[in-house]
């Protein structure tokens, strides 16, 4: 499936890289060519079309996956409402969450097979998809198999004497999920989680980008769970994205990606009114008082803007640091940025791995030379040399890499200011009226995410509430590990993950209202 997004004739890797990565898929592909997963079994897709798992690292196939149709969501809807009509649709709460617990038990055993994939297929460094995308996976499993158990219970309505009136909490049968590419082990629990611990069976369709970990924990969810429960069509979002989210027997969509995606599934879901939850981009502000800790501010920023390559949702991609700190600031963290590591992402020192294909990287370098044509100064990155990783002379010449880089003199309205870059870019701009950066940091169309640095804790409560997004981090940042809602304000999104109030999205409530006295006349 990706063939059109590499130049394989620009890889010039080491032998020596290439066959550190053979030998990685060795060891974690069960298969060399996967179905679906539908009903149970590993199908072909209607069509016969298949396509291909690339390494961005080495530009190599990884393995060859199906390339799906309307025909295969068809198939899928039906294995998917075979299971809630037969054992899965009669499981109760308590059954339901020691299902899941098995789930995060044998995730749990298989944790650094499943985060190598991501490594391989996303490009993503080891250290972040091993210790942090998959500890996340695993504790969502976990998180929701103890909510499965009081998923059902809804609350007491408050009636008469002669009337007794109580709520329940019901599946909405068969959910589509769609996934995207930056965390996709990740993602897979986001979704799932939430979804079985209410008691839906699930369609899911990975990102065509990266789906190799996608189709494993779909298998090892299907080794627990009655067949069809969980079922994985791979294809592009156009043909099957909009076949899940227009598709008459799936009762609730839920979507992470662009606001494009996001956009594209709500007009496709609307013929049939089917409700859409979706965690789309941002554009996120991390605010720096003169007050802040600010060697723990600059661990933050490094954070929020160069994990995962920047290839994150919440990048803190707008910094707006006091004009009291900012040369102290800039100073420090672009040490911390010459110490970052750039490379080969199954190397356990490496930082920044390649972007996820060659097409992601131009768009993130042109955003960059935009910038510089505005007259943006470049503090760090933005053009790569000889020894830069990707670069003439190196162990991977021509993989996609984009150094990690740091702009100043931006306006607030020039394009890197305002679109979501998803790369390891970070835009710097100084303020000294708290009224004014407020305002500032709210000037954008997105609102997933943001950051307070401040050791006043009025000023953090203040400024939490000001600053229009979902999450406020307050002297932390993409602090996700601990379950907490997670969704956007504006064009970030439509309802939450991660925590309890995931469940209000993956059911819908009934009343219930019983009459124990006369019956009313008119």
């Amino acid at each position: 499936m990706q063939e059109e997004f590499y130049e394989t004739d620009r890889y010039e890797v080491a032998e020596s890289v290439r066959e550190k990565h053979r030998s990685a898929a060795e060891s974690v592909l069960d298969h060399e060519e996967y179905g679906h997963l539908i009903g149970g079994e590993w199908v072909d897709s209607e069509s016969g079309e298949t396509g291909s798992a690339i390494d961005p690292t080495t530009g190599e196939t990884l393995a060859t996956v199906q390339v799906g149709t309307a025909a295969d969501v068809d198939r899928a809807v039906a294995a998917a409402q075979e299971a809630l009509d037969g054992t899965w649709g009669q499981l109760s709460p308590r059954q339901r969450a020691e299902n899941l617990a098995e789930i995060a038990d044998r995730l749990d055993d298989q944790q650094s097979d499943i985060a190598k994939l991501d490594s391989l297929e996303a490009g993503k460094p080891n250290k972040h998809s091993l210790f942090v995308d998959s500890e996340v996976l695993i504790e969502q499993f976990r998180y929701f198999a103890a909510l499965a158990r009081s998923a059902d219970q809804g609350r007491v309505i408050p009636t008469n004497d002669e009337k007794r009136g109580f709520t329940r909490r019901e599946p909405y049968g068969v959910v589509g999920a769609i996934s995207a590419w930056n965390f996709p082990a990740m993602f897979v629990a986001w979704k799932l989680g939430p979804a079985l611990a209410g008691g839906n069976a699930v369609v899911f369709k990975p990102s065509s980008k990266a789906t190799l970990s996608s189709l494993t924990i779909g298998r090892i969810c299907d080794r627990v769970l009655p067949p069809g429960t969980v079922n994985v069509v791979t294809g592009p979002g156009s043909e099957v994205g909009a076949a899940i989210s227009s598709h008459e027997g799936v009762g609730k969509v839920t979507l992470t990606g662009s606001k494009a995606a996001g956009a594209a599934a709500i007009k496709s879901a609307a013929d049939t009114i089917t409700p859409v939850s979706a965690e789309l981009g941002g554009k996120s502000p991390n605010i720096v008082f003169p007050d802040a800790d600010i060697e723990k501010a600059v661990e933050g920023t490094m954070v929020g803007i160069f994990f995962n390559s920047g290839q994150q949702c919440t990048a803190g991609s707008r910094l707006f640091l006091h004009e009291d700190i900012r040369e102290e600031f800039l100073n420090r963290l672009l040490s911390r940025v010459e110490e970052l590591q750039v490379g080969d992402p199954l190397s356990p020192m490496t930082d920044i791995g390649p972007m996820i294909d060659h097409d992601h990287r131009r768009d993130v370098l042109g955003y960059i030379d935009g910038a510089v044509d505005d007259e943006a100064t470049v503090l760090a990155g933005a053009d790569t040399d000889e020894s830069f990783p990707g670069g003439a002379g190196s162990d991977t010449t021509g993989a996609p890499f984009v150094p990690p880089t740091v702009l100043t003199d931006i306006d607030d309205d020039d394009a890197i200011s305002c679109e979501e870059v998803f790369g390891p870019v970070l835009s710097v701009f100084e303020w000294n009226d708290r009224e004014e950066v407020i305002r500032r940091a709210n000037n954008t169309k997105f609102g997933l995410a943001s950051a307070v640095w401040t050791e006043d804790l009025g000023t953090a409560h203040e400024v939490a509430a000001e600053i229009e997004a979902g999450t406020v981090w307050v002297n932390t940042y993409n602090d996700l590990l601990d379950p907490g809602p997670h969704g956007g304000y504006k064009q970030s999104g439509i309802g939450r993950e991660l925590a309890e109030e995931a469940l209000d999205d993956y059911t819908q409530t009934k009343q219930v209202k019983i009459n124990l006295g006369d019956v009313p006349t008119l």
